[in-house]
């Protein structure tokens, strides 16, 4: 059966002059409001505007395409290039009878299916084309990347340290989003207690500019609740993330730890999958899985 593998990433600019290119996509098409042009000009600007994670995204998929012999490998982007209905008709170009679709994200939410599951599947109806279609939503059911977080937390942690594991908040509440929350709740509790870590918190980040409700806590308000317990040192673990963008090395590295060092801590963090051999065999990992579907 002819089997493609098509893996689906949110995307980002790669020049200063594609910034409004990206955000009108964001933005259905529109014009977008100013206070969003002058945010990611401003975020962008402190990283030569360029996101670290395009590069990162086509070393892996290159690594991907010689580790996995009996299928051809795509990418894709929500908002960037190649989008979903370039890259399916690509596919339906070819007449692939079976597609395994993997979105680049570790917990299972509603997003990935609101964001990438659905305009996929809708691209296909509009297309007329009906290949079997595999999904695994929420790479974590691959055991390599727990056993990633293990080993990464483990060689990070320090007596005394407090842990705080992080994952993207989304503008719903926590009855809305009850299975993200209870897995990534369950997960952090998992990597903490087999790696020997005393004191942790999970908690969400990367709050939008938009909607009144956001899912909760914030690594904002654990900083309140521990200030006053004395820790030297906060070590995130940014286990709902896979790969450094800037959600990760602005909202954690720069805007957070701002905040951490104003209270007299120091801020490290444990370093993200990318590239490495890890993310190839967990990538396989998830291939195995929907090959067994």
């Amino acid at each position: 059966m002819k089997t493609a593998l098509l893996m689906m990433a949110y995307g980002s600019p790669e020049r200063k002059e594609d910034i409004m290119e990206y955000l009108r996509d964001v933005y259905s098409g529109n014009e977008p409001p100013a206070f969003a042009v002058d945010e990611t000009n401003s975020k962008y600007s402190k990283f030569g505007y360029r996101s670290p994670s395009s590069d990162i995204i086509r070393k892996f998929t290159a690594q991907i395409r010689n580790a996995v012999k009996d299928m051809d490998v795509f990418i894709s982007f929500k908002h960037w290039k190649p989008g979903i209905d370039e890259v399916v008709r690509s596919i339906e170009k070819d007449n692939y009878e079976r597609i395994f679709l993997l979105p680049l994200f570790p917990i299972k939410n509603s997003s990935i299916q609101n964001s990438y599951i659905d305009p996929f599947n809708n691209a296909l109806i509009r297309m007329g084309f009906s290949p079997n279609v595999v999904v695994v939503n929420g790479m974590m059911q691959a055991k390599s990347l727990t056993e990633y977080w293990i080993k990464s937390l483990s060689d990070s942690y320090r007596e005394g340290d407090m842990v705080l594991f992080t994952a993207h908040s989304l503008p719903h509440t926590v009855e809305q989003e009850r299975e993200y929350h209870d897995i990534f709740r369950d997960w952090s509790e998992q990597i903490a207690k087999a790696s020997g870590v005393k004191d942790f918190a999970h908690a969400f980040q990367s709050k939008g500019s938009y909607g009144k409700t956001w899912l909760e806590p914030s690594i904002y308000q654990i900083l309140d609740s521990i200030e006053s317990e004395n820790y030297e040192e906060i070590l995130t673990v940014p286990i709902g993330f896979i790969y450094d963008h800037l959600e990760v090395l602005y909202d954690l590295d720069y805007l957070f730890s701002s905040k951490v060092i104003e209270r007299g801590m120091k801020y490290r963090r444990v370093g993200l999958p990318n590239n490495s051999p890890l993310m190839v065999r967990t990538i396989q990992e998830c291939v195995e899985l929907m090959k067994n579907e």
